[in-house]
């Protein structure tokens, strides 16, 4: 019986263990994958941050023209727009590492959709789906926005 549970518990440690490992999952404390998220290798999985802005649009970023900043390689749609991130980066780059700010409120970081972001008071903000966003910005009045904040200064 005892051999049983053992065996269980593991392959639920093992289970548990993967899924934080595969999706960057981890205490916002532990800062273990670094400034920002570059699951793909890339800041917002390759998607160009100022056509959040300029098109209002998540826009596939372009490997002819990209920039390294910030502990991370941000790719852009065309010239302009790296040109315009290589002016003000922090206007441009998401909040909280460009990790998924609702798991920030909640203490966690974890990967990002590049398809579900939200643009507040002119800062970028990105999650893991538009369900979290949804969540997130309807909570903004009670508190997600100042949760995610002060949970990053944490770190």
């Amino acid at each position: 019986m005892k051999v049983w549970i053992i065996s269980i518990v593991g392959i639920v440690v093992v289970a548990v263990g993967a899924f934080l490992i595969v999706k960057k999952v981890s205490p916002v404390s532990w800062g273990i994958w670094g400034n920002y998220n570059t699951t793909s290798g890339l800041a917002l999985k390759g998607y160009d941050p100022v056509a959040y802005f300029e098109n209002e649009e998540a826009t596939s970023g372009s490997s002819e023209f990209t920039y390294d900043w910030g502990d991370a390689t941000w790719q852009f749609a065309n010239a302009d727009n790296m040109a315009l991130f290589e002016e003000s980066p922090d206007s441009f780059a998401p909040q909280f590492g460009g990790y998924c700010s609702f798991a920030v409120s909640k203490g966690f970081t974890a990967d990002i959709s590049p398809d579900a972001w939200h643009i507040k008071d002119g800062k970028l903000y990105v999650f893991a789906d538009t369900d979290v966003r949804a969540d997130w910005v309807a909570g903004i009045g009670d508190g997600t926005l100042g949760a995610s904040a002060a949970n990053w200064e944490k770190r």
